[in-house]
């Protein structure tokens, strides 16, 4: 109430409904507490989540402080302190910690206060941002006709298979042309071709919609790939590199990580029913003669 009265007197005084003498005053509070930051957001990684933020626009911040949760709403603890940038331009900038505590299958919640130098801290950020880590790594999968005992990859395990095992989520062959396939490794799983990335993160959440039809990608260099196994946990791949050996192309390294969450509607399909197949969905193999 307090501000309001004060905003509608000055809007009088401009309009010069009101007089006044030099012995009128409006006091306006001379330190008043931060603003909370704005733009919190983060970015999923291996046993840790990486969280940003915009800076607000005030001229005496001391610090930053970077609270975790549990749960949406309750038991925020302190994390972490950032010093402020000195920023007498009111410029916009852009903050981030690292929480390297976190552990990968667990969902977190994140906010962040700014403090001044007064030791005044502002509300917490409003933003609704959570994230569960999940491991991540590469790996090489190699073509069935040249090493099938590697062409097939196993996401939970992080290992390759054989492209004919029943453990093999995904496996690697090629057509008659040298067109490289990454194949799904059973009628339950699901592919999508996300299309170019700039780096791995470009890819956070599973889209819900647009799953292949055919139950195989073909496999070009800077693409993401989403997988939904069987056993509903998303996974992501992007191709890095085309390898050769001795007999010329061998394999394919790629990108990948895994959630392990299972059903974490983070970097998950939002759907509980995933789409049906007809027995020609998943493509029999070896599809050449093994050398």
């Amino acid at each position: 109430m307090k501000l309001k009265f004060v905003s509608l007197m000055l809007m009088l005084l401009a309009l010069g409904l009101v007089g006044c003498d030099d012995d009128d005053n409006v006091v306006l509070d001379p330190d008043p507490i931060p603003a909370s930051p704005q733009g919190v957001f983060s970015i999923t990684g291996d046993d840790a989540v990486y969280v940003f933020w915009n800076g607000i626009y005030e001229r005496d911040v001391d610090e930053y402080v970077v609270y975790r949760s549990l749960d949406a709403v309750t038991g925020y603890e302190e994390i972490a302190v950032v010093d402020a940038q000195s920023n007498s331009n009111l410029d916009l900038i852009i903050y981030q910690y690292a929480d390297d505590d976190a552990d990968n299958g667990t969902t977190y919640w994140y906010a962040v206060t700014a403090v001044d130098r007064a030791g005044q801290e502002s509300d917490l950020s409003a933003e609704d941002v959570f994230d569960t880590p999940r491991p991540d790594g590469q790996a090489s999968i190699f073509f069935n006709d040249d090493t099938p005992a590697l062409a097939g990859f196993n996401l939970g395990a992080h290992a390759n298979v054989p492209d004919t095992s029943t453990a093999a989520d995904v496996w690697m062959d090629r057509d008659l042309d040298g067109i490289p396939y990454l194949n799904v490794g059973n009628i339950d799983t699901d592919i999508q071709d996300m299309g170019f990335t700039n780096d791995f993160d470009g890819i956070g959440w599973s889209p819900e919609f647009g799953w292949s039809e055919l139950g195989y990608v073909e496999i070009v260099l800077g693409h993401t790939y989403v997988i939904w196994t069987a056993d509903n946990h998303f996974a992501k791949m992007r191709a890095l590199s085309f390898n050769t050996g001795v007999g010329g192309l061998n394999s394919v390294t790629f990108e990948w990580a895994y959630q392990t969450d299972q059903g974490n509607l983070e970097l998950a399909p939002s759907v509980d029913q995933k789409p049906e197949h007809g027995d020609d969905y998943v493509k029999p193999r070896p599809t050449l003669p093994i050398k």
